[in-house]
């Protein structure tokens, strides 16, 4: 592993980035092929860390999954038989481990659930209590809410379950795709808001993808079930969370860049976030084939964005922000300290230590740009986050000598990103 990166300021970016696949669909798809008892080859799948954890969980449970390349086959079904405790690493995948929760309970075996030590830091609560509420054996084996689980599966039937996704629409999603697994299939009512609520839509796009039907009850509830047999192959989508920092990029240091693999219009929540970038100065092109961003050599504007529905797009726009001359804020956030780090403190810090002024609030961060020189060249911290590490690489863009600690940690969802970053920076 690198401990830290010297990344060189750019004048400007200039060229093409095809960006990986979306990791949010390919865990979505990976689980529901994993279910079925026909094989489904998954075209075009992000190979990242996070895609890898939940794939070694899969098998460990049942799942047959071909040699990873352009393509992977998956295919199930999924149970084991007896009382031996089958492990669950989900490494630091939220998303793996909210899922997997779920999918467990719906599915024969005894299963221990577990991660990295930040992932037992991070919240289950809600969906612990809705699994039990739902007849599902979930015993939280050190601290109640947290990893790790002990799951006797198979328990969880059809019927009526209640879930709060106020701090994660993973909750939600995880309750819906698990859906898939149950006879007669579930009756899901989120409570309350739901937070990041387009990465239900895309839960939901992907199960009609597969064959199920996912329909709105007038009391707010969601209806899946069985409809049609599932596809013999699916091409996962890009990635819209990996490919802003590149759009970003254009605003900070200036000039024309092509991102290629996306698809628009998108149900990615992150796609959104294309409306932030335009708010904030950088000019977008939309098509069907690519995305285009540019911008001249001037400050981007401030800005006051609400980004409760694309969270994960706020590290590449207070990056952008920290070079704007004034104010912007990023609120309805509050669920980002809950991510791979406490994501409103990180930025803060980092954004600080790059010399521009941030205050982490409840549910907002303020960003004050544009960032003074610093006395001596900045090391970024990543708190071994992704997205961190990202936004620390935008933030480099502009200033000599500095260093990025940790950078490898993008391997998460993207572990090229710093290669596709070189390849568009013009230098010198």
């Amino acid at each position: 592993m690198t401990d830290f990166l010297a990344f060189p300021p750019a004048r400007a970016v200039r060229g093409s980035v095809r960006v990986p696949a979306s990791k949010s669909v390919t865990n979505r798809a990976l689980l529901l092929a994993a279910i079925g008892r026909e094989p489904v080859e998954l075209v075009g799948p992000l190979d990242s860390e996070d895609t890898r954890a939940l794939v070694r969980c899969l098998e460990a449970m049942g799942a047959g999954v071909g040699t990873w390349g352009r393509s992977v086959s998956v295919r199930g079904p999924l149970g084991r038989e007896g009382k031996r405790e089958v492990l669950l690493d989900a490494g630091a995948s939220g998303t793996a481990a909210r899922f997997l929760a779920a999918l467990a309970a719906a599915v024969p075996g005894l299963y221990r659930l577990t991660g990295s030590r930040r992932l037992r830091e991070r919240p289950m609560e809600e969906l612990v209590a809705a699994l039990r509420s739902a007849g599902a054996s979930v015993v939280c084996a050190e601290r109640e809410g947290f990893l790790p689980l002990v799951i006797t599966g198979g328990m969880l039937e059809r019927g009526e379950v209640e879930v709060d996704a106020g701090r994660s629409s993973q909750f939600l999603s995880a309750l819906l795709l698990a859906a898939a697994a149950v006879g007669g299939g579930l009756s899901i009512r989120p409570r309350g808001t739901v937070v990041s609520a387009p990465y239900v839509e895309t839960t939901i796009a992907t199960l009609a993808a597969f064959g199920y039907d996912a329909r709105r009850s007038s009391d707010g509830s969601i209806d899946v079930e069985r409809k049609d047999p599932p596809p013999r192959s699916y091409s996962i989508p890009g990635d819209w969370s990996s490919a802003l920092p590149f759009l970003a990029a254009a605003g900070i240091v200036g000039g024309r860049i092509e991102v290629t693999g996306l698809s628009w219009p998108s149900a990615d929540a992150d796609a959104r976030a294309a409306e932030a970038l335009e708010a904030m100065g950088v000019g977008i092109e939309r098509s069907d084939v690519s995305i285009v961003a540019r911008a001249g050599r001037g400050r981007p504007d401030p800005a006051s964005i609400v980004a409760r529905d694309f969270p994960d797009a706020v590290p590449a726009l207070a990056a952008l922000a920290a070079h704007a001359e004034g104010e912007s804020r990023f609120g309805g956030i509050a669920h980002l300290r809950g991510k791979e780090s406490d994501r409103l403190g990180a930025l803060a810090t980092l954004l600080e230590t790059a010399g521009a002024r941030a205050i982490a609030g409840e549910d907002e961060l303020v960003v004050v740009g544009p960032r003074r020189p610093t006395a001596v060249a900045p090391r970024l911290p990543t708190f071994e986050d992704h997205r961190i590490a990202m936004a620390a690489a935008l933030l480099s863009l502009s200033s000599e000598g500095t260093l990025i600690e940790n950078p490898d940690c993008v391997a998460k969802s993207y572990p090229g990103f710093f290669r596709d970053l070189e390849t568009i920076l013009v230098r010198g």
